[in-house]
């Protein structure tokens, strides 16, 4: 659900470049710390309030597709019955099934808009979490003159300083 929200994390990570001069810099000396952005996201108490609303979110739009859905369905069992029983013309046949497909149609694409609006809706509510993280990750790199700060779940081999715990510290996690 939220792995939008850990992929940009990750790519922040990644990209984070530290503005401070330091001796270490000015000796062209780099210096690459770690974290992992995950288990700093996931600790984060607006994690938790972005999860649960987005999830409240979608459970709203999945009630009016599925409302959507049993009128679909009621105008089908309708038609059919209809059908069978012989009360409907040759046109009125044709009218429902012209409705039918329109009504599925239309379905389907309310179900693709509503995808979008969750992840319209997860991009919102996630915005402000970017900030915060991207802002702690700023002041840690800069705090301990860091010029890089990648994510652990990129790195192909281990070598650095972890600076999850300063990040966690920086946003007064646990």
């Amino acid at each position: 659900m939220l792995k939008h929200l850990f992929i940009a994390a990750t790519l922040t990570c990644s990209l984070q470049y530290s503005q401070a001069q330091t001796g270490a810099a000015a000796n062209n000396v780099t210096v690459v710390a770690y974290v992992d952005a995950e288990s700093v996201i996931s600790a984060m108490p607006e994690f938790k309030q972005v999860e649960s609303d987005i999830e409240s979110y979608k459970k709203i739009l999945e009630k009016q597709l599925k409302a959507d859905e049993q009128a679909l369905q009621t105008f089908y069992q309708s038609t059919m019955q209809k059908a069978q029983a012989g009360q409907l013309s040759p046109r009125q046949q044709k009218e429902a099934e012209e409705k039918l497909q329109k009504m599925q149609q239309d379905l389907q694409k309310k179900a693709m808009e509503a995808e979008q609006q969750v992840i319209a809706k997860e991009g919102e509510l996630t915005k402000p979490l970017y900030e915060k993280f991207n802002a702690a990750l700023k002041a840690v790199a800069e705090a301990n003159k860091y010029n890089y700060i990648v994510d652990k779940k990129v790195m192909l081999h281990a070598g650095g300083e972890d600076a999850t715990l300063k990040l966690k510290t920086k946003l007064g996690l646990p």
